[in-house]
């Protein structure tokens, strides 16, 4: 229950730290889904490996990895004037 309360409240802080703007949180929602896919992938990859150790928590770094990418997404975006 209170991983899905973190997940909700992280969905309605991404836009708003980000702007207003649609276009803002379309770029940010596809940060987020680029960053947790491509963890998601990556751990995939690594667990297929014979010696490969699983986590339980598996869902939480993949959202975890997503909401940082849409941060520095955001933030680039910023900088470099897009």
């Amino acid at each position: 229950m209170m991983k899905n309360k973190r997940i909700l409240l992280a969905c309605l802080l991404v836009p708003l730290l980000t702007a207003c703007s649609a276009r803002t949180a379309t770029n940010a929602a596809n940060d987020f889904v680029i960053g947790a896919y491509g963890n998601a992938e990556k751990r995939e990859v690594e667990e297929s490996r014979p010696q490969s150790q699983t986590s339980s928590n598996n869902t939480r770094k993949d959202v975890s990895v997503g909401i940082f990418s849409a941060i520095l997404g955001a933030l680039s975006r910023t900088l470099n004037g897009d």
